[in-house]
């Protein structure tokens, strides 16, 4: 690992940072190239922390214990939804325990993957929506976490990648159609 960080030190520049990269550039980044920079290369953990730990404030534990938010519960999985989102819609399919992907055996690999898919096809049949994006970020608490994305139809602006970041500057969309559509997914995923 340590090769890796000499290369990217050994990239900055005279100020320290590393050069913007060409996703600036891209037609759908949500900033303009003008003024913006990357920030420092900081930190470095090995071994890295132990992300399975149990937290006393887990937001997805308390997540699972809302009815309002739990959208299906399987043997090993879960889908939930956030308490608000800016996107025509956002669900996650969560471990119910603090494990990863890594702990899941054959059995919860197979329910990932149809909790998934038919996750999925329930968000992209919402009206209004362009498009789904799942991804995976499992960095921030004891739980796997793939994140089930509804981009706006004929928003084009939000394709890609930086979906999270616009999602994150937009405001949210009103709570009652929000609660609409979680109650179309919870009854697609029945």
């Amino acid at each position: 690992m340590r090769d890796f960080l000499d290369r990217a030190e050994a990239a900055v520049g005279d100020d320290g940072r590393l050069p913007l990269g060409s996703m600036p550039a891209w037609d759908v980044f949500p900033f303009e190239r003008e003024g913006l920079r990357a920030r420092p290369l900081t930190e470095y953990a090995d071994p890295e922390p132990d992300r399975r730990k149990e937290q006393d404030d887990c937001r997805t534990c308390r997540a699972l214990q809302l009815d309002t938010q739990v959208l299906h519960t399987g043997d090993r999985l879960a889908v939930i939804r956030p308490g608000a989102t800016s996107l025509p819609f956002v669900a996650n399919v969560v471990t119910r325990e603090h494990v990863l992907l890594d702990d899941l055996d054959d059995d919860g690999h197979v329910e990932l993957g149809r909790l998934v898919a038919r996750t999925y096809a329930a968000v992209q049949a919402l009206d209004g929506v362009g498009s789904v994006h799942i991804t995976k970020w499992e960095n921030g608490s004891g739980h796997f976490s793939m994140n089930v994305m509804a981009r706006p139809r004929g928003v084009l602006q939000l394709r890609g990648s930086n979906l999270p970041v616009w999602a994150d500057m937009l405001p949210n969309i009103p709570q009652d159609e929000y609660d609409e559509r979680a109650a179309a997914v919870r009854a697609a995923l029945v």
